[in-house]
């Protein structure tokens, strides 16, 4: 899987997470540290495994589940999908 962002769609990183612009609408969606941090992972190719271990050794032992990272990380993708400001090629 090959995640990409459209060509309309830019990621300004901020100091609470980064946010999600859609220059063709002018319409923007705020992102926390831990999505912004998967979203550049997989943007740069890791996997839903691999930003899920990310996730997890940011956080408190325990504080998540691996199948919760994973699940958290497509609920995520999918939510951005929907919006139409991620792309899978």
């Amino acid at each position: 899987m090959n995640l990409e962002l459209p060509g309309h769609v830019s990621v300004p990183h901020t100091d609470d997470g980064g946010v999600l612009l859609d220059e063709s609408t002018g319409e923007y969606w705020e992102i926390n540290q831990s999505g912004a941090a998967v979203l550049r992972m997989l943007l740069e190719g890791a996997s839903e495994q691999e930003a899920a271990q990310a996730l997890i050794a940011d956080l408190r032992p325990g504080e998540i589940s691996p199948e919760g990272a994973v699940a958290d990380i497509r609920e995520l993708l999918a939510q951005l999908r929907a919006a139409e400001l991620v792309v899978t090629s």
